[in-house]
């Protein structure tokens, strides 16, 4: 056992003395927060802030951890798997490996993290009987677990090998303070261990031998760390106990007397080095170190934003210096020395030391650095802000002859002059606080109502009054005029006059409520006003009813209206309006403060903006900055000689320094806190089996393709007005911005195609300042097994293989076929070989035939010539044998032999031609139509006279380019079909007609009323060897040898007709003379093979 130490007693009565000085005070200016609902139970045991950032409570009634937003509450398990061992907490504990150990009234526990779900701790089998003890105080020190208990003092369990061993010390005392009973657990340097019971201090080693203790200090109740050597205790009956651990682990104590009476129940630490203490029914104490003073915090209804209880269970400082606070049954509380920005001061119903009325009209500072306050109902109040104190002058007391002050003004002589509404104004000496009131009823003024005051530079007084006008008042000559301010719109006197300033160079500006802005300018010992208004065309204001005037230090002019922020361009003499377009909150301007560092700060309609115009820099603040509202009173603004900015308004004042209220720059860390997908919960390993810890630990998501809708819940872990902060989400491969979602947690999404997403959250602090806190969560949508590469690789394999199966047995029929083929073809080629053998003796036959044609064919030329020219010479010697005169018809008679002879002399020419060359060539000449219709009537002369034919010839038919034989062949051919095909018809008739010349062609119609032709007819009409009568003489190839002759001169034949008995038309076209394209040379020998005779 070490050498002991015995405690050396101190009574700091100085401390006494200031905590009962100070406590009003202290109360005064802390403000607590309350969070009264949410937890398990009321009464929070423990309170502590893990490396992660989360708050964990516990409380009687399980355990519960607070993202600043939400409680999730682990409780007593129900399986002994998942849950507390039991919902008692006494003990909070996190090692340097971020295990999170949960002390309980029976029993250890921990945090799965993974899981986010607390379960018992694993003992080893030696170490199980742990489970049954009270938990109280843990620590961890390499491999050793250290757990203090109720009454069995300490053990250290091996957490490798579960070997455990328990400290034990003596007893003290027979009744009172336990050594037993186990306060706190310290690991320090070189494997020391401290242990606090009630009753003692000691230090042990690493071998569980005592090297140092106290005994007997007192009934120690709470203990807290301050640093490696300096530690403070609490005891029952109201003490405070100061620490120390020298290098040599000697041990030496200080008492401080803090709450007589009441037991410490908790302690902790500010930023500032002070130290909290939490006692039984003795409220909330406060510790300076430094100068030894206490102060102590009760519970006072009176007070909402003290604390709510008396009894503090509990007390822990979080990483940002909020002190967190567990009073007995009243849930949470905290203190955040930044929560509100700005002093609020107003009206205390329950006490006489502060502001008497909440509507606050104007401000000034006196020489001595007193503040003067006018208020709306309250009268003027005088404010000592050296000793916080408070007074009044109004009607109500007697003390001044208003209870209404508009306007406040110092003139050079240290009179005070108060304007007021509906009592003129009152003019106070400082000092004795008397004053004189002038009114419309003893002076010049034109109203009671005194909005505004100005003493200018040359020591005149400006006075303006609401209805009443502007007055000047000579102090020096005791003088006054009034100066008559008329409206450029209309010629009227202005008189809503409000406001007034003087600027730089001496110019007095005179705001309105109605008509604008007014420059006043001296000429002559007159004042002429300048107007500008919002219906001038250059000097024009975004609105004309002004609230305040002011310069900045740049020497800017700044005029605030009801709607929008006005810069003067003295170069234009006009204004520029900043306004909501260009990012301002509110256009109503209600006040201008141009502070130190060139900003503006503008009380508005709603909250208070600091304005950089240059950068157009706009950072707003709202009541939940700490602004006595979001609305504030016109001219309610003041600078101190200090720096302090004042805006007023009605729920009292704000006061200020600017470099105080700046933007934090905090970066709170993001999280994805649940999954949801069709609106059920995910958990680990549950049945929709994609998550295998909680969301919260997962950085990497796979999703089933119908799984098609998913829900992420996010929170930024932040306990400082969570309520303000705004989050942002963006799923890269799905989206191309940012979703800024304001305070909405929640990012939804259906139907997303299979691939890989990313989900990129990100949030501000609460004065809505973004950082760089962005999480992150990979996220695949898998694809349905179709859509998937090894199905479409196994598609593909099979199509392969499909092919290849298709082509081999393609390939092997394709080879049988050819075998098949190449069998016949040998059988094919000797019948071919044979035929070709037959053919060839055939074809020399021929050759000879061919030959005995030719010589038939020459010889019946020849043969037939002789007799034609015989019937040629004959007919030419009718006219001489008779008179023609008298036989006209004769002489048409001899002239059709004539032609006939011609023709078939042509005709034997190119028979013989035929069987010459084997072809004939077509002559193309100019043809006149009409000639050649009338050598084509000549020809079936004989047969129109005999069948009594009326036959008519259109005159003027168009001319062509062709064959003039076989022109004739083709017509004559068609008159002679026509008549021998027209039947029992009894009145005959045959016309030849043309149309007139369309796309390129010429057409020739013969038409008859004949016997006609059937559909069927029709259809074959052109094919050779076809009779369709057989009383009727021919071979059946004149019609065809007529298609053909028109084919070669690039033309075409039809034939129309009704029916039987209906008659019948054939249309021959061919081309013009300018679109005829190179004709067709030859027509081989079969197409020549018959007369024009043989149709």
């Amino acid at each position: 056992m070490g050498k002991p130490n015995y405690i050396t007693f101190f009574c700091f009565f100085l401390g006494l003395i200031g905590s009962t000085l100070f406590a009003q005070t202290a109360s005064d200016t802390i403000a607590f927060q309350h969070l009264e609902t949410g937890l398990s139970q009321s009464s929070a045991t423990q309170i502590f802030e893990d490396s992660s950032g989360f708050l964990w409570i516990g409380t009687p009634n399980g355990l519960n951890k607070y993202d600043g937003t939400e409680f999730q509450v682990f409780e007593k398990s129900e399986d002994g798997e998942v849950g507390l061992t039991d919902g008692y907490v006494e003990s909070l504990y996190e090692d340097e490996e971020g295990v999170l150990y949960i002390g309980t009234n029976q029993g250890l526990n921990l945090y799965d993290r993974k899981y986010n779900l607390v379960k018992p701790f694993p003992f080893k089998p030696k170490g199980q009987f742990l489970q049954t003890k009270y938990i109280g105080s843990i620590a961890r020190s390499h491999n050793w677990l250290w757990l203090g208990t109720d009454n069995s003092g300490v053990y250290r369990y091996d957490l490798k090998s579960g070997e455990t061993q328990q400290i034990r010390f003596n007893a003290i005392y027979r009744k009172g303070p336990s050594n037993h009973f186990i306060v706190a657990l310290y690991p320090l340097a070189e494997d020391k261990l401290m242990i606090v019971t009630q009753a003692s201090i000691y230090i042990i080693n690493n071998t569980l031998q005592v090297i140092s203790q106290i005994q007997k200090p007192q009934d120690i109740s709470s203990a807290f760390r301050v640093s490696d050597e300096s530690y403070v205790l609490g005891t029952h009956d109201g003490n405070l106990l100061k620490l120390t651990v020298k290098q040599d682990f000697e041990l030496e104590a200080v008492q401080v007397p803090i709450a007589a009476g009441h037991a410490i129940l908790s302690i902790t630490t500010d930023d500032h080095g002070k130290i909290w203490l939490g006692s039984e029914n003795g409220g909330l104490s406060i510790y300076n170190p430094e100068t030894g003073s206490v102060d102590n915090i009760r519970a006072d209804l009176k007070k909402p934003n003290t604390i709510s209880s008396n009894s503090i269970w509990s007390l822990h400082k979080s990483k940002n210096g909020v002190i967190w606070m567990g009073p007995f049954k009243k849930g949470l509380s905290f203190y955040d020395p930044e929560y509100f920005k700005f002093k609020h001061i107003q009206t205390d119903p329950f006490s006489s030391n502060s502001l008497n009325n909440n509507i606050v009209n104007t401000f000034w500072e006196d020489d001595k650095g007193n503040l003067w306050i006018g208020t709306d109902g309250g009268g003027l109040n005088l404010w000592n802000q050296t000793e916080n104190r408070f007074s009044t002058l109004s009607n109500a007391n007697g003390t001044l002859n208003t209870n209404v002050v508009l306007c406040l003004m110092q003139d050079d002589k240290d009179r005070l002059w108060i304007g007021s509404w509906a009592h003129g104004l009152a003019i106070m000496d400082l000092e004795t606080k008397e004053f004189e009131v002038w009114n419309k009823e003893n002076s010049f003024l034109g109203s009671n109502n005194v909005t505004d005051m100005l003493q200018d530079q040359k020591g005149r007084l400006w006075i303006v009054t609401l209805f009443g006008g502007l007055h000047v008042y000579y102090p020096e000559q005791d003088t006054f005029q009034h100066v008559s301010v008329r409206s450029e719109k209309d010629g009227s006197e202005t008189i809503t006059l409000a406001r007034l300033f003087e600027d730089n160079s001496g110019q007095i500006w005179v705001g309105s409520q109605t008509s604008g802005l007014f420059r006043l300018e001296e000429k002559d010992n007159k004042w002429v006003p300048v107007h500008y208004h919002t219906l001038h065309n250059e000097r024009s204001i975004s609105n004309d009813f002004i609230n305040t005037m002011v310069h900045d230090k740049e020497g800017n002019f700044w005029v605030a209206t009801q709607a929008g922020l006005n810069k003067y361009i003295p170069a234009d003499d006009a204004f520029t309006a900043i306004t909501k377009k260009e990012g301002l909150p509110n256009d109503a301007i209600k006040g201008i403060i141009p502070d130190d560092e060139g900003y503006l700060w503008l009380s508005t309609g709603n909250g208070v903006v600091r304005y950089q115009h240059k950068k157009n820099e706009i950072v707003p603040y709202y009541a939940n900055d700490g602004l006595q509202g979001s609305e504030f009173n016109a001219d309610a603004y003041y600078k101190t000689s200090t720096g302090e900015l004042l805006f007023g308004g009605s729920n009292g004042f704000n006061i200020f320094k600017p470099e105080e209220v700046l933007k934090r720059t905090d970066v709170p860390e993001v999280l994805i806190t649940n999954l949801r997908i069709f609106n059920k919960n995910v958990l680990p390993n549950d049945e929709f089996g994609v998550l295998k810890q909680d969301i919260s630990q997962t950085d990497t998501l796979v999703l089933d393709y119908n799984q098609d809708v998913v829900d992420f819940e996010f929170h930024a872990l932040t306990y400082r007005h969570p309520e303000k902060v705004q989050f942002a989400y963006f799923l890269e491969g799905f989206e191309t911005e940012w979703n800024y979602v304001g305070r909405d947690q929640h990012a939804t999404y259906t139907n997303l195609n299979p691939g890989d997403y990313m989900l990129r959250i990100k949030s501000t602090n609460s004065d809505g300042v973004w950082g760089e806190n962005e999480v992150n969560l990979v996220l695949t949508i898998t694809p349905p097994f179709w859509k998937t590469w090894w199905f479409r690789a196994l598609v593909a394999f099979l199509a392969v293989f499909t092919f290849f199966i298709i082509y081999q047995l393609r390939i092997r029929r394709l080879k049988n076929t050819q075998m098949k083929l190449e069998k016949e073809i040998n059988q094919r080629t000797q019948e071919l070989q044979l035929k070709h053998k037959k053919l060839m003796d055939a074809a020399d036959q021929l050759s000879l035939k061919n030959e005995e044609i030719q010589r038939f064919a020459f010889s019946v030329s020849h043969d037939l010539k002789s007799p034609l020219n015989s019937i040629k010479g004959i007919a030419s010697l009718i006219p001489m044998e008779l008179d023609m005169e008298k036989h006209p018809e004769m002489q048409e008679y001899v002239g059709y032999i004539d032609e006939t002879c011609d023709v078939m002399n042509n005709l034997i020419t190119d028979i013989t031609k035929i069987a010459k060359l084997g072809k004939i060539e077509n002559r193309l000449e100019l043809l006149d139509m009409n000639e050649i219709m009338e050598i084509a009537r000549g020809l079936v002369q004989g047969r129109v006279s005999q069948t009594h034919t009326k036959l008519y010839i259109d005159k003027n038919l168009p001319k062509i380019h062709g064959d003039r034989n076989r022109m004739i062949q083709v017509f004559e051919n068609l008159l002679d079909n026509a008549i021998k095909y027209m039947g029992d018809q009894k009145n005959p008739v045959i016309r030849i007609e043309a149309s007139s010349p369309e796309a390129g062609k010429n057409e020739f119609r013969v038409v008859d009323n004949g016997a006609g032709l059937s559909k069927k007819e029709l259809e074959k009409l052109f094919t050779p060897f076809e009779r369709f009568d057989g009383t009727t003489e021919g071979s059946g190839l004149g019609l065809y040898m007529v298609r053909k002759i028109i084919e070669a001169h690039e033309g075409t034949i039809t034939a129309k007709s009704e029916g039987k008995g209906r008659g019948a038309s054939f249309m021959v076209s061919l081309p013009l003379l300018e679109h005829r394209k190179t004709p067709k040379k030859k027509l081989d020998s079969t197409n020549q093979a018959n007369s024009p005779k043989d149709p």
